[in-house]
């Protein structure tokens, strides 16, 4: 596809996409940038506002190109206007244009405080004041991370089957469908989750999201829990260094083993395991 093309021309490509929402009186506004670099196999991982690095200019330069695609359509509803941004260059390349609400939107709510499912609603039912009106302005930064049913030691397996316990962040937003005993099946994208923290900066930020990561329970099947936190707690990511390339050579090891075939004398114990 045009992201995989676009990325083999760049040694550090990233992803940075704007939200955009237009209304029946003609006017474009947006909601600011995410960075959705942190991807696997071109499937977003782990999404955050604002995008880490970018300098004044380029970013008001994206903001501008991506306000005007959508103007001259007459655009009316949310929207996001996605770019491959290469960091040697500093130069920016259209992607696409998604028509809907994204999986990330609830970053840029974070950051923003508008509704944007109660905004699409109003807006349909045509409810909704002119977009001149509004003062949009961003606070702090926010991380979205996504919980999958996988298996990252093994090739990202799907790990379908029945969750034994499920325990939740207390502070952290979760957006989620699971619960103790929802039974995993085999037939649909595997996220069970999206957990989304707000800092002040973005190392509050990702501190929040460590923190959340830790206090998350996901038992009875194999997810990538382990994984999101080894990726958050990377240098790299620390630094806001990611491109697109970034967990296509991150190295992730589970510190377990996996029992191919048991038999009637065999037992798995810790140590120092039962005692007596």
């Amino acid at each position: 596809n045009a992201e995989v093309y676009l990325e083999r021309l760049f040694e550090r490509p990233r992803h940075v996409e704007f939200q955009v929402l237009g209304d029946q009186h003609g006017n474009v506004a947006h909601l600011f940038e995410r960075d959705c670099s942190t991807q696997r196999r071109n499937q977003k991982v782990i999404e955050e506002t604002p995008a880490p690095g970018l300098t004044k200019k380029t970013r008001e330069q994206l903001l501008d190109a991506a306000v005007r695609l959508a103007k001259p359509v007459n655009y009316c509803s949310a929207g996001t206007v996605e770019f491959i941004y290469d960091c040697d260059t500093n130069q920016f390349y259209f992607l696409e244009v998604n028509t809907r609400l994204q999986v990330e939107h609830g970053v840029t709510e974070e950051v923003t405080g508008v509704d944007l499912v109660e905004w699409m609603v109003r807006q349909a039912a045509r409810e909704m004041p002119s977009l001149g009106t509004f003062d949009i302005r961003p606070w702090g930064c926010s991380i979205q991370v996504r919980v999958y049913a996988e298996d990252p030691a093994n090739k990202f397996r799907p790990s379908p089957g029945r969750l034994a316990l499920v325990r939740w962040p207390r502070d952290a937003r979760v957006e989620t469908w699971v619960e103790s005993g929802t039974e995993v099946t085999p037939n649909y994208d595997p996220m069970l989750a999206k957990i989304i923290v707000h800092g002040e900066s973005r190392l509050e930020a990702d501190i929040k999201m460590r923190q959340a990561l830790d206090e998350c329970i996901v038992a009875g099947l194999e997810t990538n829990l382990a994984y999101l936190r080894k990726v958050i707690e990377d240098p790299i990511f620390v630094a806001g260094r990611v491109t697109t390339a970034f967990l296509n050579e991150f190295d992730y090891r589970r510190t377990a083993f996996e029992v191919i075939q048991p038999g009637t004398q065999t037992t798995v114990q810790d140590f120092p395991g039962r005692a007596g």
